[in-house]
C-alpha cells in the first residue's frame, strides 16, 4: 500500500446506498451527505471531506475514501443507510464482507502483496508480478508487462468506456475501483436478481446476482450471495466478466489452455460440478467454497441446495475478490489441504474423498 497516499482514510462519510433487503433500493437522504457544489464551505474544506478533492460527480470523497474505515466495522450505518467497507486501516476485520478486505496489501512489500489486489490509494504496484496472471485484456497479453501505458496502447481511443478496464487514468501500475466496478449508486436494485436496471450485481458490468442483505458479514448455507455463472464464453458470469483480466484461466474462453475435461491443465472455471464420483456429494451450499448458478431465473433468494451437473465452479469458489488473510487471495489455507489427512472444508468441499485417510 502506498505510504504517501493523499486519499482520505477517515471513516466513511459518503455514498449512502442501501442494497436489496436493507430498505429502499437506491440512495435516499440529503444530497449533501455525498455531494458538494463547489468543494467549499465558508471558503474552506470540511474536515470530513477527502483531502484530495475535488472529485468527479461533485462527490466529497473517492471510492476508496468512502469505503474505508478506521474502525473494525465492515458496515457503517448513517441513519438508515449502510455502506460496505472494503478497507479497514487498523487490521484485517473479524467479519470481512464477501469480497474480503484490502488491509494486508496496505502494509506494502512483496510478502503482503500476495494477499490482495493492489488498488490506487491503498497500495503501490505489486512487488512480485510484472505480468497479470492469466492476462487477456490488452492484446499481446502473454508477453505484455503489467503497465498502464501498455493498456492504453489498445484502449486509448475508448478512454472511460463502461465495463472496459484500464480506461481511466491512474498514477501508477495499480488498479482503480472503476477497473472492475461501474458505480450506479442511484439505480433501483429492488428486484431480487440485480441486473442492468439495478446497476448490475455489485456494479460489475453485465453480471447478475442476488445481493446478500449484509454483503455476507454474516454467512451460512441459507444466508449468502448468489453468483451468476455461464454456459458459453462471455455469457455474463462473475468469473468471466468480473475477473475479466485473467481471461486465460477460463475454460470456456481458453479450452486449449485450460482443458475440456479430466485431466485438467488448469483448474476449471465456469464448469459444472460432475454428477458422478466425489463431486456428486457436494449438495449443500458451503460458503467456504461457493458455487455459481448458470441460470439465475427462478431464484427468490439464497438457496442451500447445490445441484451437480448444473451449478458451477467459479473464480470465487476459491478466491476473495479484494483481499484475504491467505496468500493468492484464497479463502482458506492451501498449505493445510493434505490429501489423506482427514481435514475438512476448503478444497475438500468439492473434492469430498481426497481427505479420507488410508
Amino acid at each position: 500500500m502506498r505510504k504517501t497516499t493523499t486519499i482520505s482514510l477517515l471513516p466513511v462519510i459518503c455514498f449512502l446506498f442501501i442494497m436489496h433487503g436493507l430498505g429502499d433500493a437506491k440512495i435516499t437522504g440529503n444530497c449533501v451527505n455525498c455531494h458538494t457544489m463547489h468543494y467549499s464551505q465558508n471558503g474552506t474544506r470540511l474536515s470530513t471531506w477527502g483531502s484530495n478533492g475535488p472529485y468527479i460527480r461533485l462527490s466529497t470523497n473517492s471510492c476508496v475514501g468512502c469505503h474505508t474505515s478506521t474502525t473494525e466495522n465492515t458496515i457503517i450505518q448513517i441513519g438508515s443507510s449502510k455502506i460496505p467497507i472494503v478497507f479497514n486501516t487498523g487490521g484485517y476485520p473479524a467479519e470481512p464482507l464477501a469480497g474480503g478486505n484490502f488491509y494486508k496489501t496496505s502494509l506494502g512489500g512483496s510478502e503482503n502483496d500476495k494477499y490482495g489486489h493492489n488498488v490506487e490509494g491503498i497500495s503501490n504496484a505489486d512487488s512480485n508480478l510484472l505480468y497479470v496472471p492469466g492476462k487477456q485484456t490488452g492484446g499481446n497479453d502473454h508477453n505484455t508487462q503489467l503497465s498502464i501505458s501498455d493498456c492504453y496502447n489498445c484502449h486509448k481511443l475508448i478512454v472511460g468506456v463502461t465495463g472496459i478496464p484500464f480506461t481511466k487514468s491512474r498514477s501508477g501500475n495499480v488498479l482503480i475501483c472503476e477497473d472492475c466496478h461501474t458505480p450506479k449508486h442511484h439505480a433501483n436494485d429492488s428486484v431480487t436478481v440485480v441486473d442492468g436496471t439495478g446497476g448490475w450485481y455489485r456494479f460489475l458490468y453485465k453480471v447478475k446476482g442476488i445481493e446478500d442483505s449484509d454483503w455476507e458479514k454474516t454467512v451460512s448455507p441459507i444466508d449468502h450471495s448468489e453468483y451468476q455463472g455461464e454456459t458459453s464464453a462471455f455469457g455474463g458470469s462473475i468469473s468471466d466478466l468480473g475477473c475479466d483480466c485473467h481471461g486465460d484461466f477460463h475454460a470456456l474462453r481458453n479450452p486449449l489452455g485450460v482443458g475440456s475435461g479430466s485431466p485438467w491443465l488448469r483448474h476449471p472455471v465456469d464448469i459444472a460440478l460432475p454428477t458422478t464420483g466425489e463431486y456428486s456429494a457436494y449438495t449443500t451450499y458451503n460458503p467456504e467454497a461457493p458455487v455459481a448458478r448458470p441460470d439465475m431465473s427462478g431464484y427468490s433468494g439464497p438457496s442451500q441446495i447445490v445441484t451437480p451437473g448444473i451449478d458451477q465452479v467459479m473464480c470465487l469458489s476459491c478466491h476473495r475478490s479484494h483481499g484475504s488473510v491467505q496468500p493468492d487471495i484464497l479463502r482458506w489455507d492451501y498449505s493445510k489441504m493434505v490429501a489423506g489427512g482427514g481435514g475438512s472444508g476448503g478444497c475438500f468441499t468439492c473434492h469430498t474423498q481426497k481427505n479420507q485417510t488410508p
